[in-house]
């Protein structure tokens, strides 16, 4: 799970904190996947700083490029109020045992996103009838696929690390 900073304009801000607004439209210059979680930091236009107001949100659908209505190189982004592990005591704490668990799903999550995108890469690089191959679209989701893969030997490797502690 990744933590995306991003500078939200008073107005978004306040309808984001209000409950009125639960998603952002954004440039696709990032790895966002459904999970991750968005740290919204209030930015002042007008004076060219943060006012120090911070909203957190969980990332909970993914709208891209290559689907309906949404511009070239940017995503629509749904989410929803961070969630806290299922298995966390009521203080956040985790065992290693959890935690373990919870890096070996992530693990094998990643791993499935992978293979989904490698998929769909597949699909846009062989022309088919009627349709000439998408080089840029399978080339996006070739990339997509190898950050999903490195994110899975990542869980992995620390699900390992934390069983042998």
């Amino acid at each position: 799970m990744t933590r995306h900073e991003l500078k939200t304009w008073p107005q978004y801000f306040a309808a984001v904190r209000s409950g009125k607004k639960r998603f952002e439209i954004r440039r696709n210059d990032r790895d966002f996947a459904v999970g991750d979680i968005l740290v919204l930091r209030e930015f002042d236009p007008e004076g060219d700083t943060y006012t120090g107001q911070i909203e957190e949100r969980q990332i909970t659908f993914l709208l891209s490029e290559e689907d309906y209505g949404v511009i070239h190189g940017f995503v629509a982004i749904g989410f929803g109020e961070v969630m806290p592990h299922p298995d966390a005591l009521a203080d956040g704490v985790l065992t290693a045992e959890q935690l373990a668990t919870w890096h070996e799903t992530q693990a094998a999550n990643a791993a499935l996103r992978g293979q989904d995108a490698r998929r769909v890469s597949a699909s846009y690089a062989a022309p088919t009838t009627g349709r000439a191959a998408m080089s840029v679209a399978a080339d996006r989701h070739a990339g997509v696929a190898a950050a999903a893969e490195a994110e899975s030997h990542f869980h992995a490797a620390a699900a390992k690390i934390i069983r042998k502690g």
